[in-house]
């Protein structure tokens, strides 16, 4: 019986293709906020801090939440030595005032220490991140 249930299983296996295997999904949260121009950087104080959640995604898909809204993209991902990079140019903020507020952003993650950095919008700041894997379900219902 066990050998039975070990054949359906390497079956199962083998018989996936990866196309069927969901993209992981880096969460990321800043502790800082930071801002940066032409003439510096400077951090935020402590109880000004505007708090923003990244979702990131091995597919490209890009989210980059603070304040009211996020800025959503796509790209192609860029894997080197345990770093992943993703960078979308004009990304749409969801809540755009009139006029829009697009940003251009630029996401780094070292996947062993789950340390990132962010840019976009002006913001600058190092993130702590945090692997998953996406539901299919979730996955599956975004394609068209």
């Amino acid at each position: 019986m066990p050998s039975l249930m070990l054949t359906f299983l390497l079956a199962a296996i083998l018989s996936s293709s990866k196309s069927e295997i969901p993209p992981d999904t880096w969460d990321c949260a800043n502790d800082v906020e930071v801002w940066c121009a032409v003439d510096g950087c400077a951090a935020r104080p402590e109880g000004e801090m505007t708090p923003m959640s990244i979702t990131a995604r091995r597919d490209g898909v890009i989210s980059v939440c603070a304040y009211s809204g996020c800025w959503e993209g796509e790209t192609d991902l860029v894997e080197a030595d345990g770093r992943l990079l993703w960078a979308a140019d004009g990304a749409g903020f969801s809540t755009r005032p009139e006029g829009g507020f697009e940003a251009d952003i630029t996401l780094l993650i070292i996947e062993k220490d789950g340390v990132g950095f962010v840019r976009a919008g002006g913001i600058a700041s190092p993130l702590l991140c945090a692997r998953r894997a996406v539901d299919r379900e979730v996955n599956a219902a975004e394609t068209p």
